[in-house]
């Protein structure tokens, strides 16, 4: 009875020991799709006014990357997708950029990932691109719903990379 309380009180301790570890999260959102809403809504639209001036903005990130995050990391690079790690810094780094300008989008960012040559466990997301806003909000007009009624057509095949639409074919 008494070896197995000391088994038992061992296995406890060697549990406690391995599992502390440092666990930080931090979440951005850039991009926020409401839930639906019951009844019918009319369509709005608005202007996107995009600035001439390229803005480049470089934000730090604390990360802590464990053996199976950079084989995750490595996987799926291999496989010819985003990582979900590194999907998570381009969103925090573009959602931070957005608020320091003030703006609502960005047109075709692009993001620079690089470890921090002065910190350790901390990498830089440098973005750049063209900020946007919205302005002008009215209720869509005819012309308007027609304008992006190809894109809405289910028949329709589209050619999508990286969300971006690239060529419309039938």
């Amino acid at each position: 009875m008494k070896r197995k309380n000391i088994t038992i009180t061992l296995t406890t301790l060697i549990v406690l020991l391995t599992s502390c570890g440092t666990y930080t999260y931090q979440e951005s959102t850039a991009r926020y799709v409401e839930p639906s809403r019951a009844g019918f809504i009319t369509p709005v639209t608005a202007d996107m006014e995009i600035s001439e001036k390229l803005i480049e903005n470089s934000v730090e990130i604390e990360v802590v990357l464990k053996k199976h995050d950079i084989l995750l990391i490595r996987q799926a690079e291999i496989q010819g997708v985003e990582s979900p790690t590194i999907l998570s810094w381009k969103k925090y780094a573009l959602a931070q950029t957005l608020k320091k300008y003030k703006a609502d989008d960005m047109v075709s960012p692009t993001f620079e990932i690089t470890p921090s040559p002065d910190k350790e466990g901390v990498i830089i997301v440098t973005v750049t691109g063209h900020t946007a806003v919205y302005k002008n909000y009215r209720k869509a007009t005819k012309e308007d719903v027609e304008l992006i009624q190809p894109f809405l057509e289910q028949k329709k095949d589209l050619k999508v990379s990286g969300g971006l639409i690239l060529q419309r074919y039938k």
